[in-house]
């Protein structure tokens, strides 16, 4: 009796002992919750390149090479512009530094009639191609960018004198400055979008000089310039420009 009693008190403390581990052991055995890393900072580093277009307005004033008088009322003059960028980045921290180069098929026009005595004749102004080679300074957070940018620009310009006798025309290339800012934004890892803003400054040219002929005026000075506002897309390349610098 003492036997059968004891054996049964042994079972009962080795059930009460299992109960109360199997939780502890079940635990012990539970699958691990999966952990999740926060997504990796936006990385602008390295070279791309990219498509862009927009509008471009601004000015456009006829002046006599020798007088300096104007030849015809200053004109307005707007248009499309779209074409090819490329550049690189370096990134630090927040602070990005880079530098970037575009050219651009542009149909930006003007035109005025001439002031007496050559009232008949009407100038026409296109620009007809521009290229920009900036620096680019801008702060980045999360996947937004926010850059300043300035540099130097380059345009194709064809000045087109209009008269009963016929047309002439002629064309230059105009040197220039151009300062700026946007906002651009990571869509993925190697895709951003951005909105940017140029102010340019060409510098003054001289057309029809010598004259084309006596019936044409000639010794003509223009002075233009381009506000443009545009969107990009841009592609980062999967290797860097700068690779071949830093490799020992």
């Amino acid at each position: 009796m003492k036997k059968s009693l004891c054996a049964s008190t042994a079972a009962l403390a080795l059930v009460l002992a299992s109960a109360m581990l199997a939780p502890a052991f079940a635990a012990d055995l539970s699958i691990a919750p999966i952990y999740k890393a926060p997504p990796a900072a936006a990385s602008w580093a390295g070279s791309y390149v990219g498509i862009a277009g927009g509008g471009a307005w601004g000015s456009a004033l006829l002046r006599n090479n020798t007088t300096g008088a104007d030849q015809a009322p200053r004109a307005n003059s707007s248009g499309g512009i779209i074409g090819l960028t490329s550049g690189f980045n370096l990134q630090n921290g927040n602070w990005l530094l880079g530098f970037e180069g575009d050219i651009s098929a542009a149909n930006k026009k003007a035109s005025a009639l001439e002031f007496p005595p050559s009232a008949a004749f009407s100038n026409e102004v296109k620009e007809q191609w521009l290229s920009t080679f900036r620096g680019r300074v801008g702060y980045a957070r999360d996947n937004w960018l926010v850059y300043a940018t300035a540099g130097g620009a380059l345009a194709n310009v064809a000045n087109s004198i209009v008269a009963p006798l016929g047309t002439i025309s002629d064309q230059q290339w105009h040197w220039g400055w151009t300062a700026g800012g946007g906002v651009e934004v990571k869509l993925s890892q190697d895709w951003s979008a951005k909105v940017e803003y140029l102010y340019v400054g060409l510098q003054d040219k001289s057309y029809f000089t010598p004259t084309a002929g006596p019936a044409f005026p000639s010794n003509q000075r223009l002075h233009l310039d381009d506000h443009i506002v545009r969107v990009g897309v841009n592609y980062k390349l999967p290797w860097n420009i700068l690779d071949s610098f830093f490799k020992h």
